[in-house]
């Protein structure tokens, strides 16, 4: 093989596997919180509360169990209402729990940088 086909087929192979790793972080990222960034917010951290305001699939399937998109109004005494989208892979035996208008816990950074859903506290849990 010449050195531009060999070049070429590397960065092809290159491109792959750069978008297999963005589709595995997008799928397993889950919040983006560091377990340690979570206890941080949960005692230090502002809290508030949640309402689910949309649900989407975003089309991502992991072993029969759908990934959704999850829009919330987050509003804390101290804070002006805003909006956050987390994507969630949710075990089907959740799926009758979460409701439109339903309100979970949540725990802001003081700079409303970092948002944690306590989507434990609703009963419902990761399914990874």
């Amino acid at each position: 093989m010449g050195n531009a086909k060999k070049g070429r087929v590397a960065i092809i192979m290159l491109a792959g596997l750069a978008i297999l790793g963005w589709q595995l972080f997008s799928t397993f990222g889950g919040t983006g919180l560091s377990d340690q960034e979570i206890r941080e917010l949960k005692t230090d951290g502002v809290k508030g509360t949640a309402i689910l305001t949309a649900i989407e699939r975003t089309g991502t399937i992991v072993n029969s169990i759908h990934q959704y998109a999850f829009t919330f109004d987050i509003n804390t005494d101290s804070t002006q209402a805003f909006s956050h989208t987390e994507k969630k892979l949710i075990d089907p035996i959740y799926l009758s729990s979460i409701q439109i208008g339903m309100v979970i816990p949540a725990y802001l950074s003081k700079d409303n940088e970092k948002v944690w859903i306590d989507w434990e506290d609703a009963g419902i849990k990761d399914a990874y």
